[in-house]
């Protein structure tokens, strides 16, 4: 399992908008305790600014996809990259490509000019 020496230093001073973050196996079952649940990558949310008065993130997991909600609090912090997985890396690149084919100047169907 991943664990702190995994992780970026200072990770309670980092934004982890776009980053790929380690849950801490205490928030998981013990039947989850693998890599794959582990990695999960900050879309969004006010939990991703350290200053910020919220705490939710919001996530999806590199290991089945799944996208839900965590606090900041649930994580170790953001992985460095040298540890990030080849079978990680695949899915990181597909949900960054997703993410760029969303944004789009088009507003509710109308674009701007």
């Amino acid at each position: 399992l991943f664990d702190h020496a995994h992780c970026e230093a200072n990770t309670s001073e980092l934004d982890y908008t776009g980053k790929v973050l380690v849950l801490s196996p205490d928030i998981l079952k013990e039947s989850c305790w693998n890599q794959e649940d582990q990695l999960w990558y900050a879309h969004d949310g006010f939990g991703c600014s350290p200053k910020a008065i919220g705490r939710s993130i919001r996530c999806t997991c590199l290991g089945d996809g799944e996208m839900t909600r965590w606090n900041r609090t649930d994580f170790i912090g953001a992985l460095k990259d040298e540890f990030l997985p080849e079978w990680a890396k695949e899915k990181l690149m597909e949900l960054k490509g997703q993410e760029q084919n969303n944004d789009s100047p088009a507003m509710g169907g109308m674009t701007m000019e």
